[in-house]
């Protein structure tokens, strides 16, 4: 593999780990995030998430955001 075709490919890998912790910033927020607290809610996540899972769907992203709501309470808005 070419040394430019091994640039583009890290380029484009760190593109899509942006876009990708974007949405995941924006998860936080509907889940109920406070926007001051956001940096901190998207480490916690991060820190939380299962590396021994070998699959990585959606029902497991919704049961990490509960279980961070859980952990984390004070990341997120209270209901009134």
């Amino acid at each position: 593999m070419s040394d430019q075709k091994i640039k583009e490919l890290e380029e484009e890998i760190e593109e899509l780990s942006i876009q990708l912790s974007d949405m995941l910033c924006v998860a936080l927020l509907l889940s109920g995030a406070r926007e001051d607290s956001i940096q901190q809610a998207l480490d916690a996540y991060i820190d939380n998430l299962d590396e021994e899972s070998l699959e990585y769907g959606v029902n497991e992203i919704l049961d990490n955001l509960q279980k961070l709501k859980t952990t984390h309470p004070n990341l997120f808005k209270h209901k009134s």
